[in-house]
């Protein structure tokens, strides 16, 4: 818990990250304040009698705009770099206060065009220069709407400037825009509104997240380690208690009296071995989670494998009397590693026997397959597994218990120790089951790991 709660932002910390992202995002990249250059000597050209019809300003005029426009984009991108430099080292606010000024000062510069190129008695003079400004608001909003205070400022100077322009100008289409610009503004400021909500949620949501992930990660790695190390404080003493109930069996040192106590010693025996199973499975498990399990990679002849598996589960298959046979194709060979495939053979037979009647029989397959991949795998005629367990099956700790389970309940770890050994090695588990028909649960091993005859040869 306390991992847990350590990577919880307080309200405080969660709200300087959604501000220093919003600034973040309206600051852009430096393309933002030197593409305004390449538009504005179109519009000086078009003002100043590129096309008379246009707009016939003195190129002075012209000039000068562009040299406002020239130094604005130079300043703005000084600024910029110094804010990527500088990010971290000031708050938010003075970060919002500097884009404010800059976008303030960019308002002022384009507001001026309709003092510096405005044609009283052209027309389509007027309806370009006011269409140009609307581009511009329009611009504002979509660079700076997750900065609502620096939009507002914006928008409101450019508004400032153009509103004194049309009153100054006091012609037809000024008089429309003196109508039409608030009623303009008014729509974008309530979509601007709507917009940095929407990105503040957006914000919270993935910081919430990153968070959450980050703890996740954090609090996987603590169980791993905590397993890893409990794990092996625990096998110390089980060994002992396991080896001194074995000699207390084999009446090493005289007969158990009184007789009662020796069954009670059997119990601890095997309460024993079964804790030992589940810790060793703890820390394959745990190994596997953390990215520790070493694999080497060999060329294998998996019915050697299979051979020396089979002889590991014979004394439990003994036990009840189930019989262990192969079907084996010809070409079986793989790279992969020994102790790991040896491993899932053993795991998928003790689950086999565990979930087999007396007297019935387990089957070790391998085939290959028409795409070139190759199954390996354990078939039995046991109790089988209805399909809810089977989703649940190969989980860490879910274990398909049944009544009629020779050897017991296990550890729940053994299919999900086979399924993360099997991905290892690019393979995947797969497994069929009917409940009163068997189970069959193969390891199929892609193509690349499948070796043929000519190629061991």
């Amino acid at each position: 818990m306390e991992t847990i709660a350590s990577t919880t932002a307080l309200p405080e910390e969660a709200d300087e990250r959604i501000e220093r992202e919003k600034i973040r995002l309206a600051f852009g990249s430096w393309l933002t304040y030197a593409d305004g250059a390449p538009i504005a000597l179109i519009v000086t050209l078009l003002m100043c009698g590129l096309f008379p019809s246009v707009g016939q300003a003195d190129p002075l005029v012209g000039a000068g705009f562009m040299i406002a426009v020239t130094l604005w984009a130079c300043l703005a991108t000084c600024v910029f770099v110094r804010y990527r430099q500088a990010e971290a080292s000031n708050s938010p606010r003075f970060w919002r206060r500097i884009l404010g000024m800059v976008w303030c000062s960019h308002s002022l510069i384009w507001g001026s065009l309709l003092f510096l190129f405005w044609d009283s008695a052209n027309t389509i003079n007027q309806a370009i220069l006011c269409t140009l400004m609307l581009g511009v608001m329009v611009s504002y909003f979509f660079i700076l709407v997750m900065c609502f205070e620096v939009l507002v400022l914006a928008l409101a100077s450019l508004a400032v400037m153009n509103m004194t322009a049309f009153i100054v100008h006091d012609d037809t289409l000024s008089r429309v825009f003196i109508i039409l610009l608030p009623i303009f503004m008014i729509i974008l400021v309530t979509y601007g509104i709507k917009a940095a909500r929407s990105y503040t949620i957006a914000m919270k949501l993935r910081f919430e997240n990153e968070d959450l992930a980050a703890a996740l990660v954090r609090a996987n790695q603590a169980k791993s380690a905590f397993l890893a190390s409990m794990s092996h404080e625990l096998r110390t003493p089980l060994n002992a208690i396991i080896g001194y109930t074995d000699l207390m069996r084999q009446r090493t040192f005289g007969p158990v009296m009184p007789h009662r106590y020796a069954a009670y010693v059997d119990d601890i025996h095997a309460s024993g071995q079964h804790l030992l199973q589940m810790i060793n499975d703890l820390l394959d498990i745990a190994k596997i989670e953390a990215g520790k399990q070493e694999l080497a990679f060999e060329v294998l002849r998996l019915e050697e494998v299979a051979r020396n598996a089979m002889r590991f589960v014979e004394p439990q298959a003994d036990r009840t009397s189930i019989s262990l046979s192969m079907n084996f194709a010809a070409d079986a060979v793989i790279m992969g590693d020994e102790r790991a495939i040896k491993q899932v053979l053993v795991n998928l037979l003790s689950n086999a026997i565990k979930f087999s009647r007396p007297g019935s029989e387990i089957v070790v397959f391998c085939r290959p397959s028409a795409g070139g991949q190759l199954s390996l795998g354990v078939q039995d005629y046991g109790t089988g597994m209805t399909r809810d367990v089977m989703e649940r099956v190969l989980l860490p700790f879910e274990q398909g218990s049944d009544a009629y389970t020779v050897e017991g309940r296990g550890t729940g770890l053994g299919l999900a120790i086979c399924k993360q050994l099997v991905e290892a090695h690019g393979g995947e588990l797969r497994l069929e089951s009917a409940p009163g028909v068997g189970s069959t649960i193969w390891a199929e091993f892609p193509e690349q790991c499948v070796i043929h005859s000519a190629e061991v040869a």
